[in-house]
């Protein structure tokens, strides 16, 4: 999708314009931006996705400015003024306070573009943080004699998870390398991650005892865990930590519904308080959300 401003095409989350404007690092919004060489984004996203030296200053004559999205480290939504006219581009959003300390300001605009990754449907609605995070520590603290997967996506959501195995469990977890690539680029913005790299003589030392590993998703299943259990000759549990599994069913010991995604009344809410009177979706179904907002 495209902006236009004071003559300039601006990419949102696309690589098509004269420049763009990247929210944040995950790859269904990053695609294909190694193409555009003047990108708007943190620091943070630039250096997540390796684009540092396609980082590029607002253009003169262009009203525009950034916002935390609350989503994961770096990400960020934009507003643009224009002819006294505010136009906002959300990305992915989450309103309440993470476990990093961030949450989603938000902005006050007259056109709103946003995602409705959880729109669907009133369903959607998350237990707060705090809750879900001591549900998944007494997961933990309830097994301490068998090894563990938590299921996470690899780019957020894991680094989520080994800070709160961190804080709340004492736990300095084992991740796989792809992880740990992303747990140093968060190191370098002072985030402090305690984990162990599979492979390295540390994770070998605490596997040879009890571990809890963050896993990719696709680890977190009671065949890969029985394989583990087989392995390491001792019983291994497996959870899967996601938004989802408010509606879903996996095949694991236990699902945690922990999102970095704002559930459906939170964007509703998000709609109101903007005080937007035009609003589109480049992401889910919002049709639902747009019926519950009309008299």
């Amino acid at each position: 999708m495209r902006l236009q401003c004071n003559g300039f095409a601006l990419g949102l989350d696309s690589p098509e314009g004269d420049f763009s404007f990247l929210s944040h690092a995950h790859k269904d919004h990053s695609a294909g931006m190694g193409r555009q060489k003047k990108i708007i984004a943190s620091e943070e996203t630039l250096a997540i996705v390796g684009l540092e030296k396609s980082a590029c200053a607002i253009p003169d004559g262009v009203n525009l400015k950034m916002l935390d999205a609350g989503h994961m480290l770096g990400s960020r939504q934009l507003v643009l003024e224009e002819d006294g006219r505010k136009t906002a581009y959300s990305g992915d959003i989450s309103l309440k306070e993470n476990v990093f300390g961030h949450k989603a300001e938000i902005p006050q605009c007259d056109r709103l573009i946003m995602e409705a990754t959880y729109g669907s449907d009133p369903v959607y609605k998350f237990p707060g943080y705090e809750q879900t995070y001591e549900q998944i520590s007494s997961f933990i603290r309830s097994n301490d004699s068998s090894n563990i997967l938590l299921g996470c996506y690899e780019l957020g959501k894991a680094q989520e998870m080994v800070r709160i195995l961190n804080e709340r469990c004492g736990i300095a977890p084992v991740v796989n390398e792809s992880t740990e690539e992303i747990c140093r680029v968060y190191g370098r913005f002072g985030v402090k991650l305690d984990r162990l790299v599979i492979g390295s003589e540390e994770a070998e030392e605490v596997m040879n005892r009890r571990f809890v590993a963050v896993v990719p998703m696709r680890h977190a299943k009671r065949y890969f865990a029985r394989r583990l259990a087989d392995a390491f000759g001792k019983k291994t549990l497996c959870a899967a930590i996601t938004g989802w599994a408010l509606t879903m069913r996996f095949d694991a010991d236990a699902a945690f519904p922990l999102s970095d995604h704002a559930d459906f009344h939170e964007l509703r809410e998000y709609i109101i308080q903007s005080g937007a009177k035009e609003v589109e979706f480049f992401c889910g179904d919002g049709r639902r959300l747009l019926e519950s907002l009309r008299p």
